[in-house]
């Protein structure tokens, strides 16, 4: 027969049972044009009642429509929201307000990379998420997370009562930072769109260091550069991971031409002085180790330089920056407890291990799971009568989330270090090759940076890391897709 059909006893016709390609699919495409209709009449009604019904002044009704007008393109190109977001992130307190609680750009932002993810998807009935390293160490994570956050809430500590929306803010900014790996591991199209987001995450670390670098020339000598993140060690923290990154692209990377290139070299070249802008001790060791780490799987004799260099550095280093790295207490007892106000309050050296002691403390009474999610401050107001934190990341999740939450924590951490490691293995492409070491670099300075304070879950940190993780991630398809292609045309 021509149809692939034979005759079987009692002479019944049988028909061949059909392939996965040969199923009726479902597509619903056309549903976004009858959205999109729908949505044109609604903005035309808001914007007449915002005119005439409630009086708005016609600048306001213009910011709406450039807003509806950016939500759409991004819709119809995910790349843009992609490119908005690296750019966003290292802006930080700059950027506008909404008014509305919790509705800030990088939010909005996310937002819109979210619908551009996920509705086009389901109108043509594809898969929303490929399995991936990641995805479950990240889910388990953010549930453990919550879990803690719910913890306090229920049975704060007796030492006070647990500000439950204040926190709920902060749990959502972070849970956000995470997320968006989700959407970069299945999204990103090919590898030109994942060099020209390095690029963009390049530039966005620029506007981060410009930003520090004005305004160290209006604070007076003794303080401390915030940049746009409001916080000295979140700053620093930030630029040791993106200098890790970017200068492993500049040595490692390749097949850019000279535009992107010189990007790449100008970004890695501002990150590594924005890293000194802040005097954390904590990030300069980080980038210490991400470098140390970069070179050293680059060569043995780029990494005997970077130990020359390293040496050398009592003699190039900032007078600032080394009496910075030499202090270990403050002169009065004051200064001691109470830190200076330029770096939100940070303790010395000796309060903050003995801080260290009290929740390790609770950690032994509490092992499993923890007091809960920010309840560090609240043991440390009974003790000194005002609110520290823990000051690392690894005691914090000791004393607030127990094992479960080390567990969690070294989960996550660990596949991370493998996607890495496995792309760079896998590698035939030069971006790939650098991108992986970046990424195993910038792993490294944040581990180190986060022995000394929490770091890792600042959006900004939290939603670049994860970013370039999803980068990550996507490359180790790229090269997957590409063997398998190659594979195929040789048999």
């Amino acid at each position: 027969m021509v149809d692939g059909s034979h005759t079987g006893p009692a002479g019944r016709r049988i028909r061949p049972v059909p392939t996965r390609t040969e199923l009726p699919q479902y597509n619903y495409t056309w549903l976004l044009y009858v959205l999109a209709a729908v949505l044109a009449v609604g903005l035309a009604y808001v914007i007449y009642q915002l005119n005439y019904g409630y009086g708005q002044a016609p600048h306001r009704i213009l910011k709406i429509l450039l807003g509806v007008a950016v939500f759409t393109i991004a819709f119809f190109k995910p790349w843009v929201a992609l490119h908005a977001w690296l750019l966003a992130l290292p802006l930080g307190e700059l950027l506008p307000v909404t008014g509305i609680p919790g509705v800030n750009g990088p939010n909005l932002i996310l937002m819109m990379m979210v619908v551009s993810w996920i509705l086009p998807r389901v109108l043509r009935g594809e898969p929303l998420i490929m399995r991936t390293r990641l995805m479950w160490p990240i889910a388990f994570f953010l549930a453990v997370f919550f879990l803690s956050y719910l913890k306090a809430t229920f049975f704060p500590p007796i030492h006070g009562s647990f500000p439950a929306m204040m926190m709920l803010r902060r749990v959502w900014q972070s849970a956000l930072g995470l997320s968006v790996y989700y959407i970069v591991a299945n999204t990103v199209k090919d590898r030109k769109q994942l060099t020209n987001l390095l690029v963009t995450f390049g530039i966005g670390c620029s506007f981060g260091v410009l930003v520090a670098i004005r305004q160290l020339g209006t604070l007076a000598a003794h303080k401390r550069v915030v940049g746009a993140m409001g916080d000295v060690n979140d700053l620093a923290a930030y630029m040791a991971m993106c200098a890790s990154m970017l200068v492993a692209l500049f040595l490692a990377g390749g097949g850019l031409g000279w535009l992107k290139r010189t990007a790449i070299m100008a970004s890695a070249g501002l990150a590594m002085v924005g890293t000194f802008l802040p005097k954390s001790r904590g990030a300069l060791l980080g980038i210490a180790a991400g470098l140390g780490l970069l070179t050293l799987k680059i060569s043995k004799r780029a990494f005997v330089v970077f130990l020359v260099i390293l040496a050398l550095s009592p003699f190039w280093v900032p007078s600032s920056v080394k009496e910075r790295v030499m202090e270990t207490r403050s002169d009065t007892v004051e200064a001691g407890l109470f830190g200076d106000p330029s770096d939100r309050l940070d303790p010395s050296a000796a309060i903050r291990l003995e801080i260290w002691g009290i929740v390790l403390k609770e950690f032994v009474r509490n092992p499993i799971f923890g007091l809960g999610y920010a309840t560090v401050p609240l043991l440390t107001l009974a003790r000194y009568g005002r609110t520290f934190s823990s000051h690392s990341l690894y005691v914090a999740t000791a004393g607030e989330s127990g094992l479960l939450g080390l567990f969690a924590l070294t989960w996550l951490i660990v596949s991370c270090i493998k996607s890495g490691r496995e792309l760079l293995a896998r590698a035939t492409h030069r971006i790939h090759r650098g991108l992986s070491l970046g990424f195993l670099a910038a792993t490294a300075a944040l581990l180190v940076a986060n022995i000394f304070g929490q770091r890792f879950l600042h959006m900004t940190i939290a939603g670049t890391y994860f970013f370039l993780a999803g980068l990550v991630d996507r490359g180790i398809y790229f090269e997957k897709t590409s063997n398998a292609l190659g594979e195929a045309e040789r048999s």
